[in-house]
């Protein structure tokens, strides 16, 4: 009884960090299109900014509300995967691609290491990106200006082992446990902007995956995120 009223109150507190979270957006949307209604501007780059600031934030409650139904499906157990051999090198360069611009804003260093003999996984590729570029957002978004984010992976044994790691400013040992935690992660986070629910995501596509994810931290010098997922079997 004690576990499913935390439970409820745990997704209550989700519920009211993404509704306070998508007034931001809405809000911006409904004041740029009654701008260009009303009273739009001579300048055609006025106007263009105007709806590229519809367009941004209509991608952010689209990603808002993708978070949420991913985990509605990881929890139900319907999280769909489509597995086959994927290289490796490719997932990592599609990730990072969607971030670069990001880290070259702010004069973070982001660097790849993918072992020569990294096999490809067997997994979906999509999916895999979705993992990396969760992690990949949360390095950028804790690691101050001038520091660094390094993806890596590499074979151990049947599987192969990717990591995100940061120079950001640590996670406290007494959070690493419930760090992957649904609903956990944005009660920590409920000042910054985001469902906080990135890294439930992240655990269970690699855990739809047979994979496992965990955390590494020392505070003051930074955070590692790993994760494995399994090699191909012709690899």
């Amino acid at each position: 009884f004690e576990a499913a009223q935390r439970a409820t109150h745990s997704r209550d507190e989700v519920l009211g960090v993404v509704s306070h979270d998508l007034r931001n957006p809405v809000s911006a949307v409904a004041m740029c299109a009654r701008v260009l209604l009303d009273d739009p501007p001579e300048s055609a780059a006025e106007r263009r900014g105007l709806l590229e600031a519809i367009s941004e934030s209509a991608e952010w409650m689209q990603r808002m509300i993708q978070d949420l139904v991913d985990v509605a499906s990881i929890e139900a157990g319907r999280l769909s995967v489509r597995r086959r051999a994927e290289p490796v090198t490719e997932i990592v360069r599609v990730a990072t691609s969607m971030v670069e611009l990001g880290a070259a804003e702010r004069g973070i260093a982001l660097t790849t290491d993918v072992a020569a003999d990294c096999p490809p996984v067997h997994a979906d590729a999509e999916r895999v990106v979705q993992v990396l570029t969760n992690l990949l957002g949360n390095a950028l978004k804790f690691t101050p200006e001038g520091g660094s984010v390094a993806v890596r992976a590499a074979r151990r044994g049947g599987e192969v082992v990717l990591s995100v790691a940061d120079t950001g400013p640590g996670i406290p040992a007494g959070d690493l446990p419930h760090i992957f935690d649904r609903y956990w992660h944005a009660q920590r986070t409920a000042r910054t902007r985001g469902s906080g629910l990135g890294l439930a995501i992240v655990r269970g596509i690699v855990e739809a995956h047979d994979g496992r994810a965990w955390a590494e931290s020392t505070v003051g010098r930074g955070s590692t995120f790993s994760f494995t997922l399994p090699a191909a079997r012709d690899a």
